[in-house]
């Protein structure tokens, strides 16, 4: 092997490492997060700037820039010492990780079958309401009111959620059956 083909072979490893690590920043810092406020100290919707956290993680640790926020555009100008609690928690703070745990264990309110774990390509389980008796998939809560939303409604499977919403989106097209007719029986 020439040692042109070794340097070009080290250099092509070199990037390739490289590219890895803001790839794993990329997707590491993704998504919607929950964290308190420390001017408020209230829940508030975050995402951090990905794209800057991948370059960033190329030199050493991602640096975490907020995207957006839900006190923003009358609060933009605040210090985001927030960003702390994404520094320390990463995978704690996204909203996805945060419904995943509610839902663990849990049964559901419908058919009482337990909630099996949330897989990323699945449907996933939903919330009703203890008063209205709504029912909501988890995508449809916006993210800044979640700690409120998971404290005022009890859990549903992905089977009653689905079967839910299309019992109220299509009540023209759902036949009621009585639970344990009898055909022809005695």
């Amino acid at each position: 092997m020439s040692t042109e083909t070794f340097i070009l072979l080290l250099m092509a490893l070199v990037i390739a490492v490289y590219a890895g690590l803001a790839i794993a920043a990329y997707i590491r810092m993704r998504g919607k997060r929950i964290v308190v406020c420390p001017e408020t100290n209230t829940p508030v919707a975050v995402t951090v700037d990905a794209a800057h956290a991948a370059a960033t993680a190329i030199w050493e640790k991602p640096e975490i820039q907020l995207a957006t926020c839900s006190r923003w555009p009358e609060r933009e100008g605040c210090d985001r010492a927030c960003t702390a609690q994404i520094v320390v928690a990463p995978k704690e703070t996204l909203a996805s990780s945060i419904l995943t745990r509610w839902f663990a264990g849990k049964r559901c309110a419908i058919c009482e079958r337990e909630i099996p774990p949330v897989q990323p390509v699945e449907p996933k389980p939903g919330c009703m309401d203890i008063t209205s008796h709504d029912i909501r998939g988890w995508d449809v809560i916006p993210v800044d009111t979640l700690p409120g939303a998971l404290d005022s409604c009890v859990p549903v499977c992905a089977n009653c959620q689905v079967a839910e919403t299309f019992r109220r989106q299509f009540p023209a097209l759902v036949l009621e059956r009585p639970e344990h007719e009898v055909v022809g029986g005695n």
